[in-house]
């Protein structure tokens, strides 16, 4: 691999590959434009920071491995695949990506996945948009203890089931309170999921941790179709009133339900100021569309899904947003769109401080920021197929499970590096100059077969630091680890 890569090195790179060779180690081998920062230039500028607040327990673990992926990513150092011309001596490379979810151009690609996955599934019916939100004296918990965030998607799910099965809950709560009980114990934190003759529903839910300021906000954004499922009758029914006054106590119900079982007496007073402040519950968002026709169905799931998995996979804010950059006096100027007033308000701040507003919305590893639920789960796809069938959808009906994955697949291939490089830059990156296509030679594996660990990553790092003097930044000074009542406190 070592000739091949040598051997690449001798030919004449001006006339036979897009990217210059020469530059291929050099993670900025596309030359630095001022008028179009990215978020990469803010992470080289402070990367010395976020290591520091590393070593002292500032930030989280996951906060400094993303940031190591993201800088990684489209470089030498993950490998690359070869493509040569058979007719002419034309190659190109195609530089592996670190699908970090903090990373830009990576993001992207997962939220379309995760889009296309979700609008494949959904029912040919009216949703309703749905966003929970939680009081802001709430939000510290979420904040000092990032396994709280599970308990979010809990309460959403269990509002949902509740508000499906409204006279089965009801009929269940009399029988409790003659035997003195206030709650089954064996549903554990999901209520009402071994009961029978329970009214099947359908919930896709994703989590935003941040608002159009950048600040500390989690909140739950859910997709519900419009109808239930009867597995003992195998029929269904549409559903179309949401009780607005049972949604927001059930809700309200359920998340102080939880947070007080999970962090016991240090959130009881907060419990108990919520139900004298919120007397109508916690605000929920349920609106219908009155515009919704049946052949809008599909254009609404889409654009909703979209904007739920706009930010599943990727920074809490988009490259376009950054008006200006300057490294040396690491000036950042940056907008936002206010959603009360629809007014555009432009910030200028130092880029630290961005980079402060950004890291704490990286997620936990492994922490999952899409669920599915209902028949929407993957473990009841016999019951959403049974739906569509009932409904009459053409497109569902007698596919076994092969074909279905294999239309999936189809599905999923429009988001390929290739043909997403041709939609947004009209430019096919394995079509040669002389019209033929490229083909694949060979790949240059770096690790071969090693873990992307810590360490690799910051030999990396060191490596391509010494190719960029212009970025040699003076070390500031850093805080130490907080701790409070036992938990551990982030601040990133």
């Amino acid at each position: 691999m070592f000739l091949l890569f040598y051997n690449l090195a001798m030919i004449d790179t001006d006339l036979h590959t897009n990217y210059p060779f020469e530059g291929a180690y050099d993670c900025d081998h596309r030359n630095y434009n001022p008028g179009k920062p990215k978020i990469k230039h803010i992470l080289w500028k402070h990367y010395d920071t976020v290591v520091s607040w590393d070593s002292t327990g500032k930030a989280r673990p996951c906060v400094l491995d993303n940031i190591q992926k993201a800088l990684l990513c489209n470089t030498v150092y993950l490998g690359y695949d070869l493509f040569e011309c058979s007719l002419c001596d034309n190659y190109n490379l195609i530089y592996h990506h670190c699908h970090s979810r903090f990373c830009t151009s990576c993001g992207t690609k997962n939220q379309k996945i995760l889009a296309s996955k979700a609008q494949y599934m959904c029912l040919d019916v009216p949703h309703r948009h749905i966003v929970f939100t939680i009081p802001e004296s709430y939000r510290i918990f979420f904040r000092k203890d990032r396994h709280s965030l599970n308990f979010l998607f809990v309460a959403a799910r269990n509002t949902i089931c509740k508000l499906f099965n409204e006279s089965l809950y009801r009929k269940i709560k009399r029988k409790y309170k003659k035997k003195g009980i206030t709650r089954n114990r064996s549903d554990n934190y999901y209520f009402m999921r071994n009961y029978k003759d329970l009214n099947d529903f359908g919930m896709i839910a994703t989590l935003h941790t941040f608002g159009r300021p950048l600040n500390w906000n989690p909140h739950i954004h859910c997709l519900v179709p419009e109808l239930s499922y009867n597995s003992s009758k195998k029929s269904y029914k549409r559903f179309k009133h949401f009780d607005f006054n049972s949604l927001r106590k059930t809700w309200q119900y359920e998340i102080n339900r939880l947070l007080s079982d999970y962090f016991k007496n240090e959130f009881k007073p907060f419990m108990n100021c919520s139900y004298n402040d919120y007397n109508n519950g916690f605000y929920v968002y349920a609106k219908s569309n009155p515009e919704d026709k049946s052949s809008q169905y599909s254009k609404n799931v889409a654009g909703c899904v979209n904007y739920m998995m706009r930010y599943a996979s990727r920074p809490p804010m988009a490259e376009s947003r950054i008006i200006s950059y300057d490294e040396d006096t690491d000036d950042v100027c940056w907008f936002y769109d206010d959603h009360a007033t629809n007014e555009r308000i432009t910030v200028k701040e130092k880029g630290i401080d961005l980079l402060k507003k950004m890291i704490i919305h990286i997620p936990d590893e492994n922490f999952r920021m899409v669920r599915y639920y209902g028949f929407y789960n993957q473990k009841k796809q016999d019951t959403l197929y049974k739906i569509h069938e009932l409904l009459g959808n053409p497109k569902k009906l007698h596919e076994d499970k092969k074909e279905r994955k294999k239309k999936l697949k189809q599905k999923l291939s429009k988001h390929h590096y290739r043909t997403m490089m041709m939609d947004s830059y009209n430019r096919d990156i394995l079509r040669c100059k002389c019209g033929s296509l490229l083909v694949y030679v060979d790949t240059y594996d770096p690790l071969q077969g090693a873990t992307n660990d810590r360490n690799y990553r910051q030999s990396c790092i060191d490596d391509m630091r010494k190719m960029q003097i212009r970025r040699n930044g003076n070390r500031p000074s850093y805080g130490q680890k907080c701790r409070s009542g036992g938990y551990e406190i982030y601040l990133y």
